[in-house]
């Protein structure tokens, strides 16, 4: 890391401080992008497996959907298990799942599901850094928060060493950062021990909201097309200068870390994909006009312009209203009446869409969340003000929903009991599911990543589900 503090007037190559910083401010114009565009280091990849997939849309249900109210249902369980919602036959003989998700009951042989998930975390930030990272806690804690000696999210690995074509980002996140209990954003979701140069480019505004835009792609009012060419061309005569500058290798790095940045802020094809008003009306009516339903959208146009993971969490940092799946009080009516709805219209629409474009063989959909819920409603696990009508957390057995990226559709992982308390069947762990994700993209699951320290660590101690790939 270069440091700038002190009251030196030279850096120790005898460039003159005041003009390394006027160079960084040339350098970045203002804008939050070069933060995220860092050039990528691309050695130590390893023996990657074959990709089935070149991209990923993770959809983080944030406080933990229902398995009884969605995808393992029970109707032979007493009321307070089985709830008052009923199962329906979907496009797979055999496979049932709630009443409340017609649209996905269509498309059964389009995903897979995984009916064991399971884990000990029933606190939403431990339990959703080990969903994110693939790595458990190092305490279990309700307050754990982010830290720069973090395990990386899927998402920044995929950034690192499956980079997109430039200008586009690799990495995005929609709708977030998740913030988790007592308002503490949640770790797992950037890029932690490999540093902010694989941190997600965060789109923090509504999609569905009339003015949604993101400003980074926007140049400052006080920067004109011909004055950003004028830095542009100064930059480059800074960079003349680098080859000589071997002592910081940090600054060897500037060439294609800035290039990027304004590659971006200049590329039609980036302010495309990031411009969901250009979709058809229709289109953006099939997906839904809330925020879950537009944030999808969006996460298919990035696909498609080349975004190699985006992550949409349904709840994040958006103030929406009934916005999260942690479903203690009320849960049948706001299950019935806003979240199933919602959750059947977006996710349908994005796997007919990608299916129709032709994306859905290479894009790699998982739809998760941090735990389930208690297999008894008005069951109290914590001090979280469960009703009768509620559910409390439950990270001991739960499901996943998979799609695309040569996934084969209409499988069924695993198996719970009669409850759907305890996997009796194929028990699958965050870090298995996470190891799934990336040897669907060819990342080598099986080999180690280093710290800030330089020390060795496994990028997951899981293991992929080869049962869940067509053979």
């Amino acid at each position: 890391m270069i440091s700038l503090r002190g009251g030196s007037a030279r850096l120790c190559d005898g460039i003159r401080r005041r003009d390394f910083l006027r160079i960084g401010a040339l350098g970045t114009i203002g804008l939050g992008l070069p933060r995220l565009l860092r050039a990528e280091d691309r050695t130590g990849r390893g023996g990657a497996s074959r990709a089935r997939a070149t991209s990923c849309i993770l959809f983080y249900l944030q406080g933990g959907q229902s398995q009884l109210e969605t995808f393992d249902m029970k109707p032979d369980a007493p009321e307070q298990v089985r709830g008052t919602f009923r199962p329906i036959a979907t496009s797979v003989p055999g496979t049932h799942i709630c009443e409340h998700l017609p649209r996905l009951a269509r498309l059964a042989d389009k995903y897979a599901l995984i009916r064991s998930m399971t884990h000990r975390y029933a606190t939403h930030n431990p339990a959703g850094y080990y969903t994110l990272s693939g790595t458990p806690p190092a305490r279990d804690q309700f307050d754990i928060r982010r830290s720069p000696d973090d395990h990386p999210n899927p998402g920044a690995l995929a950034a690192k060493h499956r980079p997109g074509p430039i200008p586009v980002p690799p990495f995005v996140q929609i709708s977030g950062p998740l913030v988790g209990d007592i308002g503490i954003p949640m770790p797992g979701q950037a890029g932690g021990f490999l540093g902010a140069s694989y941190d997600p480019f965060c789109v923090t505004l509504d999609p569905n909201e009339p003015n949604f835009g993101i400003d980074e792609l926007s140049l400052p009012p006080d920067v004109s097309p011909q004055r950003l060419e004028r830095r542009r061309r100064l930059l480059e005569v800074v960079q003349g200068e680098l080859p000589r500058l071997n002592a910081l290798p940090e600054l060897d790095r500037m060439d294609d870390y800035y290039r990027r940045a304004f590659r971006l802020v200049t590329s039609p094809e980036a302010r495309r994909a990031f411009d969901i008003g250009c979709e058809p009306p229709e289109v953006r009516d099939r997906y839904g006009r809330h925020t879950q339903g537009q944030s999808l959208l969006l996460a298919r146009r990035l696909i498609e312009a080349g975004v190699r993971f985006v992550t949409v969490y349904w709840g994040g940092a958006l103030n929406v209203p009934d916005s999260y799946w942690d479903t203690h009080t009320e849960g049948i009516p706001k299950q019935r009446d806003r979240l199933l709805p919602r959750f059947d219209q977006c996710l349908s629409a994005l796997i007919e869409d990608l299916d129709r474009r032709g994306l859905l063989e290479t894009t790699l959909v998982a739809s998760l969340g941090e735990f389930g819920r208690t297999p008894r409603m008005g069951q109290v696990t914590g001090d979280n003000g469960t009703d009768q009508t509620g559910r409390d957390h439950w990270p001991h057995c739960y499901s996943v929903l998979l799609a695309g990226g040569g996934v084969a559709g209409g499988a069924v992982i695993g198996k719970s009991d009669r409850h759907a308390a305890q996997p009796v069947e194929r028990p699958t762990a965050p870090e298995d599911l996470v190891a799934t994700i990336y040897d669907a993209l060819g990342l080598d699951w099986a080999a180690e990543v280093h710290d800030r320290l330089g020390r060795p660590l496994p990028v997951t101690r899981g293991r992929p589900l080869a049962e869940l790939f067509r053979s």
